[in-house]
């Protein structure tokens, strides 16, 4: 948690405090030699949402330093209620308001202690602040911050607020638990759309592999529940690559992706009179009119997708290409 040390002077307060209370937070801190906490107060009125106890000690104790995380009260993300039961309460419901907040705090008209409750978007994490670097002087009198009230009305209130965080913990618990229903939900939801996709079978020479293969790989795979890739024999007389090169590249290149799978077919698929020798799938993909008809004829179901443009480059270069464009999309 990001903090400032301000005077305290900037500082003004909204509640009153528990005398006894403290007393305990001064034996702690004293112990301590240290502020573990900072305060948290508006920047622009310098009103004090939370931490009224340890401003009372700092204040009374002499010390001219506070530890302040300063926010933006008019955020709407920061909330408040005179419950903790209210963070979970977006109708503005509870009787105490920003409004009042901020005219009892100008006005010195305080709160009694721990009338509020202040919700901020953050964790309020731990910090160490030495006293020494708080700026010791003169005790000063705060008999206008502490609330007129004895030991067994602060067990009461004190009690009190421990039933309120177990009502808390219980709703927490509750939505937990809603959570994990509406995962296992989900989660059932995301197998059965993945089970009812199709396995595409997408066979093709791939040579040399390029970025607009890549390209093309990737959309189908985004619509299967798995890819088989089948890189075929029949490469041209000017082989820049052999089959198995080629399988390597695009092996390595898309190692990454689980419903990937790249093969090697060693027929022709247009001079087979079956489909043989050819891995299960759903439905065929290609960019070759030719491979397409000879689907048809074999009454496999097929679809004509554009054949992928791009320039012949290493599988080194293509990985590249396609770490960029992997990291732009994050």
């Amino acid at each position: 948690m990001k903090y400032e040390l301000v005077e305290l002077e900037r500082l003004i307060p909204l509640e009153e405090v528990f005398p006894n209370h403290l007393e305990n937070i001064r034996q702690l801190i004293y112990r301590d030699g240290e502020i573990h906490k900072a305060l948290i107060a508006d920047r622009m009125t310098g009103t004090i949402l939370d931490g009224s106890h340890r401003y009372a000690f700092l204040l009374e104790e002499g010390y001219k330093l506070a530890p302040v995380h300063w926010v933006n009260y008019q955020d709407e993300n920061i909330r408040v209620g005179s419950k903790l039961a209210h963070r979970f309460l977006t109708d503005g419901c509870s009787f105490v308001n920003k409004s009042e907040c901020i005219r009892r705090s100008s006005t010195g008209e305080l709160f009694s202690p721990r009338t509020t409750r202040h919700f901020f978007p953050f964790r309020k994490n731990s910090i160490t602040v030495s006293l020494a670097d708080l700026k010791p002087g003169p005790k000063r009198e705060i008999d206008h911050l502490l609330a007129k009230v004895n030991i067994s009305e602060e067990i009461s209130h004190n009690k009190s607020y421990l039933a309120e965080i177990d009502e808390e913990l219980r709703i927490l618990s509750d939505y937990i638990a809603e959570m994990v229903e509406s995962r296992t939900y989900l989660t059932t939801q995301v197998d059965m759309l993945k089970a009812s996709q199709p396995v595409i079978f997408f066979p093709g020479k791939f040579h040399p592999p390029h970025m607009g293969h890549v390209q093309t790989i990737l959309q189908l795979a985004s619509n299967c529940k798995k890819l088989i890739i089948g890189v075929t024999g029949d490469t041209p007389s000017n082989d820049i690559m052999t089959q198995n090169q080629i399988i390597q590249v695009l092996s390595d290149v898309l190692e990454t992706f689980d419903n990937i799978e790249v093969l090697k077919i060693n027929d022709t698929l247009t001079q087979k009179n079956d489909t043989c020798g050819l891995p299960k799938f759903d439905l065929l993909c290609s960019g070759n009119p030719d491979v397409i008809h000879w689907a048809e004829k074999q009454g496999v179901k097929a679809k004509f997708v554009e054949r992928s443009l791009g320039v012949h480059c290493s599988g080194e270069v293509i990985r590249a290409v396609l770490s960029d464009s992997s990291s732009e999309n994050i």
